[in-house]
């Protein structure tokens, strides 16, 4: 489980807080010797605070991609309290609705994506 503040933490180490990048959502499978593969990429479209169930949900959808800027404007001020609620991807399969908890973070420079991942 990954909460905001280490969301931040990530963006900062890892590229900078450069504002240009992209959110995207990457899906691994767990293979029988725990190694993982890369299933799907998505992009993050809306980023939305649930105060009642303490998480930051990430919406993935074929809408305009969200920017680093955008999650950072979202969250950057936030209490304390609230650095701590829990990160979610939110999606649709099969007409139901999956709220992942992150497995890590990643980036593609080359293509200034950074990548939230989950586990199908």
């Amino acid at each position: 489980m990954k909460v905001i503040i280490d969301l931040i933490e990530d963006i900062r180490t890892s590229i900078n807080n450069d504002k240009s990048f992209s959110l995207v959502a990457m899906g691994l499978e767990e293979n029988d010797n725990g190694e993982f593969t890369p299933l799907w990429e998505s992009n993050i479209c809306a980023v939305k605070l649930d105060n009642e169930k303490k998480k930051l949900f990430l919406f993935l959808g074929k809408e305009e991609v969200v920017t680093i800027a955008k999650v950072l404007e979202d969250i950057n001020d936030l209490e304390n309290e609230k650095m701590m609620y829990e990160v979610c991807v939110c999606y649709s399969k099969n007409n139901k609705r999956f709220d992942s908890s992150l497995l890590g973070f990643g980036e593609v420079l080359k293509d200034q994506k950074y990548l939230v991942f989950i586990s199908e």
